[in-house]
């Protein structure tokens, strides 16, 4: 049986939509490539982040 893992990928929120379909687009690749499967895709759009993050308060 395989391992099972979750991944959050949280954008900069000065990215424009298409900036950021493309990284996560890149991202899935990479994720296909290395023989990974993508078993849920969600889209939780802009969040407030709980805390900073490179001094940004959302992503």
């Amino acid at each position: 049986m395989l391992k099972q893992y979750e991944t959050v990928f949280i954008a900069t929120p000065v990215l424009s939509e298409e900036q950021i379909k493309e990284a996560v687009e890149k991202y899935r690749g990479y994720i296909l490539s290395e023989g990974g499967e993508i078993v849920n895709d969600e889209d939780w759009g802009l969040r407030k982040l709980a805390y900073p993050i490179q001094k940004k308060t959302t992503g």
